[in-house]
């Protein structure tokens, strides 16, 4: 019989996170259980292995206040008792907590069930919250208690430990990707500039529709396709009206992965122009959609952002600019339309690929269950 892991995330799964997706169906040597509070998108993200334990949020509902009057009765609420129950049902070797609200969450079970716990941190969860009142207590239990942390990159552990992790815990573990799943670039024959990414402002929306403005002044066949959804959709959509776009901006909304991933083998660019937000918030590493960007070969205009030089390398259909260089952007679309030079796979295929990435990640797990046996 195979060990197992239990991954633990908030929703299983938002279509921002399919490297979660990625981890779970990938692993070879551990049979693998998805522990959440929502299941979302079950039939674009088919798994079998799911348990789903909500937990009520919103200080405004009667679960809540229901959840908190039983923990303060019995020292633990309704959902740490499900999810103690989950843990003793399932007898897992080592938990795996998605982002560090989650790892935040799952400490005092894995701690009480003598289960070593590797927390996962991504972006917001390691830049912004372990230093607001809210959360730092639960952060310094965290990264005292928790047994291994891991970053995508060199920038993203940098900012890990100065959250408080601490270093000789803190590795660096690359996002995987099935490769056989991502087709080469077809371009479709237009001067369609793909931008993909949640509507925050560390994505660099504004930056994108203010370099797309810029390249059409070179190239006026120029169009913007843009794919997602969030609270700036409002603004990006007064930004394109104030520059006169509306024409040629095409709000895509939020789509299945398999239709992004078509419309990414389609495009004549690909653009991502992520910033450092005015909160601190910046990229954990750097966005997946890069990587699948480079395993099809569609053309790149990016930025020097976090992890993203790490991951992106310089090279023939590749294009970094500072951020918020929105010149530079915008000539580098133009280029980019004018050269069509595809991007190259092969620091994705050494890097990246999810046969290689999993079994270290396995092998993570294996070292902490064996430590913790040899100690009990």
């Amino acid at each position: 019989m195979k060990p197992r892991v239990v991954h633990a995330v908030d929703g299983f799964l938002p279509r921002s996170e399919t490297f979660v997706y990625s981890i779970v169906t990938s692993h070879q040597r551990y049979e693998a259980s998805v522990l959440c509070h929502t299941r979302d998108h079950a039939g674009e993200f088919p798994f079998e292995r799911v348990h789903v334990q909500p937990m009520p949020v919103s200080r405004r509902t009667p679960a809540w206040w229901i959840a908190a009057s039983i923990e303060r009765a019995t020292g633990r609420s309704p959902w740490r008792r499900a999810v103690d129950d989950t843990l003793a049902t399932i007898g897992p070797s080592a938990v795996h907590a998605h982002f560090g609200t989650i790892g935040c969450e799952m400490i005092a079970a894995t701690r009480a069930a003598g289960l070593p716990l590797v927390t996962s941190l991504y972006g917001v969860d390691a830049a912004v919250l372990p230093y607001l009142p809210q959360w730092r207590a639960r952060y310094a239990r965290l990264f005292r208690d928790g047994d291994v942390f891991l970053a995508e990159g060199p920038e993203m552990r940098k900012k890990v430990i100065a959250a408080g992790a601490p270093a000789e815990r803190t590795l660096i573990h690359p996002i995987g990707l099935d490769l056989n799943r991502y087709p080469r670039w077809s371009p479709d024959g237009s001067a369609t500039v793909l931008f993909v990414g949640r509507f925050v402002d560390k994505k660099g929306l504004v930056d994108a529709i203010a370099a797309f403005a810029d390249a059409r002044t070179r190239r006026p066949d120029a169009r913007l396709t843009i794919v997602g959804g969030g609270g700036g959709e409002a603004a990006a959509r007064a930004l394109v009206a104030q520059v006169g776009l509306d024409t040629y901006v095409d709000f895509a909304g939020m789509l299945p992965h398999a239709e992004v991933i078509r419309r990414l083998a389609a495009a004549a660019v690909f653009i991502h122009p992520s910033v450092t937000a005015e909160d601190g918030d910046s990229e954990g590493g750097a966005p997946t959609i890069l990587l699948e960007a480079q395993a099809i070969g569609v053309p790149i205009v990016t930025t020097r952002h976090a992890d993203i030089p790490h991951v992106v390398p310089p090279g023939p259909g590749v294009w970094l600019c500072g951020e918020h260089d929105v010149r530079a952007l915008g000539e580098a679309l133009a280029t980019a339309l004018n050269q069509r030079t595809p991007s190259s796979a092969a620091h994705v295929i050494a890097h990246h690929d999810i046969t290689r990435v999993t079994p270290r990640l396995e092998d993570i797990y294996t070292h902490l269950a064996e430590s913790r046996a040899r100690r009990a």
